[in-house]
């Protein structure tokens, strides 16, 4: 039958074992590398399985996420010698661990997850590969190795190999000897322990079994999701051009297109924004009927959508730049009127809050409106250095990260709260939105009972819980949590552990 083993494992398996990968490296790796590899790939995935029992299990999430990312770094990473290459990778995952430290919700968890992922991959890369593109090819690799020990070929091949074993003869003759026989006696204890309180009371003292169950597909699920993260070995990066064409693609419009567009597109902002500063710098009455609260909903997402179609506008107009004269300036005075337009959309916006209060929804179409301003003046200096699409493309990019890793470090519900409870009397205010923002609001609702005291009942009634939140274990503490509230008792421990 040929020679069926290896090194004490049988060959097929040895030629399926994608659980053994070794460190990928472009030298053939010796026996001795290679069960060394495995086993500092298995140690390393059982000590994050029961890491993460400790700092998950019956936990809210909190710094508890930064410590698990931290350590899937440090395992993913380790090969016994201390490297300077480590450095910056470990930085960087920690700049985007800081977030999740702040305060964990979606936007922080998701920085989070890139930065475990940009340093991991940071950290394997070899040094004549592409960053970027070495990068999104493990990312697409990912998805099937998650999904690999779900395959059932590969578990099938794996046991058939196994079953022509002749070590696991006597185990398979073991096991046929003592399945039905257990398994009958498990079955009819389960019945018969619903029917004899004496033997129910006396198993009551024992762990829950669906609690057992639970836990152990807790291991499963954390073993899956973590063990592709910790094979070094990167795919071969996915091509990527690596210049763009200088002109650009043109879309079907021609340079005739592009200058009728530039003037009729032009002629109307400057009829929006010639009526918008006479209403709202120069005191114009309001058709009738309106009120300036109406006047603001109507239009700021309206010209918002503009500014941006405005922007998008600019990028396929910039390949036709040098084939007419008049189509420079006639850009630029475009963009320059779109920031002019975004600039309304901010003010009608702000009256608006004024009459109706602030919500998500209004601070982040607030915190959109600045940013699309911000990358209209960008288009406007881009046409006027004669830079690239790709350019005014990366630094949007960059801009737009940068403004959401910030806001991340707010706390919004705070601000949300802070500005509505601060409103005049004359404005009615939506004390029920006010309690749904929940527990990161309460400063907010202690400095407007403290300024009138009246408004405690209020709050009271609208749901809103006066008292600060409390961190019941270490594994949920954050910066904000602890700004807001504090340690407290802890909480009773569930049954089971």
């Amino acid at each position: 039958m040929g020679q069926e083993f290896a090194r004490g494992v049988p060959q097929v398996l040895a030629m399926d074992g994608w659980w053994l990968d070794g460190d990928g490296g472009d030298g053939e790796a010796t026996p001795s590398d290679t069960r060394r590899g495995a086993a500092i790939r298995f140690g390393g995935l059982a000590f994050l399985v029961l890491l993460a029992d400790l700092l998950f299990w019956h936990r809210t999430p909190g710094i508890s996420l930064a410590l698990f990312a931290v350590a899937i770094f440090a395992v993913a990473t380790w090969d016994g010698r201390p490297t300077a290459r480590l450095v910056r990778p470990a930085l960087l995952l920690v700049l985007g661990a800081l977030p999740v430290v702040e305060y964990v919700q979606a936007l922080s968890v998701g920085f989070l997850l890139a930065g475990l992922a940009a340093s991991l991959v940071w950290a394997c890369v070899r040094p004549e590969d592409p960053w970027l593109a070495t990068g999104l090819a493990w990312l697409a690799r990912l998805p099937g190795a998650w999904a690999a020990p779900l395959n059932p070929d590969r578990w099938g091949h794996a046991f058939r190999a196994l079953r022509r074993a002749p070590e696991t003869g006597a185990l398979r003759r073991l096991a046929a000897g003592w399945a039905f026989p257990v398994g009958g006696a498990l079955v009819f204890a389960g019945l018969l322990v619903g029917a004899n309180p004496v033997l129910g009371q006396a198993l009551d003292l024992r762990p829950d079994v669906f609690t057992l169950l639970q836990r152990g597909l807790f291991w499963a699920g954390i073993a899956l999701l973590v063990w592709p993260l910790l094979d070094r070995s990167l795919p071969r990066p996915v091509a990527l051009p690596q210049t763009l064409p200088t002109a650009g693609p043109r879309f079907g419009l021609t340079r005739t297109s592009v200058l009728r567009a530039l003037v009729m597109f032009n002629a109307l902002i400057a009829v929006q924004t010639v009526m918008d500063a006479a209403i709202l710098l120069g005191g114009a009455a309001l058709p009738e009927g309106m009120n300036y609260a109406e006047y603001a909903h109507r239009g700021a997402y309206p010209l918002l959508a503009t500014a941006l179609l405005a922007g998008a506008f600019a990028l396929a107009a910039r390949p036709f730049l040098g084939e007419h004269r008049a189509i420079r300036p006639l850009l630029l005075l475009w963009l320059v009127q779109n920031v002019v337009l975004c600039g309304a959309a901010m003010l009608r916006l702000e009256l608006y809050i004024a009459a109706y209060g602030l919500t998500y929804l209004r601070v982040h179409a607030m915190i959109w409106m600045g940013l699309v301003a911000l990358m209209l003046a960008l288009a406007v200096w881009q046409v006027l250095r004669a830079h690239r699409n790709r350019w005014l493309l990366m630094r949007g990019a960059l801009l737009g990260l940068a403004t959401l890793y910030a806001t991340a470090f707010v706390n919004v519900a705070e601000k949300i709260a802070d500005g509505n409870l601060s409103a005049p009397a004359t404005r009615q205010t939506d004390f029920a939105y006010v309690c749904s923002l929940g527990p990161m609001a309460q400063d907010a609702y202690a400095r407007a009972v403290a300024q009138r005291p009246y408004l405690e009942g209020v709050l009271v009634r609208h749901g809103c819980a006066l008292t600060e939140p409390r961190i019941a274990h270490w594994q949920e503490w954050g910066f904000r949590k602890a700004r807001v509230g504090g340690y407290g008792p802890a909480e009773a421990e569930p049954t089971t552990r």
